[in-house]
């Protein structure tokens, strides 16, 4: 068998996961006022992002166009956080982060699951890639 590597060994500092964690809470805040401009301040301009449907966007623009419209258009009564489950770091400049995205809609309940690329850029932390996935009933 080959000798692989493990990503999942680096770790960064305390200070590092909780300006991840701030994120991710600034991202839930920003849902809740409906403000895209928010939602999307730590993208990277570069992003390419997939959203539950499969459909890609790639840069800044094409994902605000998106989140403005779903923020402004279809969030009303929509509760969603993020859980995250877990954050590693390849390298002490990239973070993994997985999580899982509860969405309540009235008496209705689903999630979502997510993986999402981090990168550091003086010394600020920057979403460059996410892949979204739904959760299908009992998964």
């Amino acid at each position: 068998m080959a000798d692989r590597p493990s990503t999942q060994d680096n770790r960064n500092d305390e200070d590092d996961v909780r300006r991840i964690e701030e994120i991710f809470s600034e991202l839930e805040s920003a849902f809740a006022d409906h403000d895209a401009a928010r939602f999307d301040a730590r993208f990277t301009a570069d992003v390419v992002f997939t959203a539950v449907n499969g459909t890609r966007f790639v840069g800044w623009e094409e994902l605000h166009t998106y989140h403005r419209e779903r923020l402004v258009g279809h969030a009303e009564g929509i509760k969603t956080w993020y859980e995250i489950e877990n954050i590693t770091f390849p390298t002490p400049e990239v973070a993994v982060v997985v999580f899982r995205q509860p969405i309540v809609i009235a008496d209705h309940k689903r999630s979502n699951v997510g993986t999402w690329v981090l990168v550091k850029k003086d010394e600020s932390w920057w979403i460059a890639a996410g892949q979204n996935t739904g959760v299908t009933a009992g998964a």
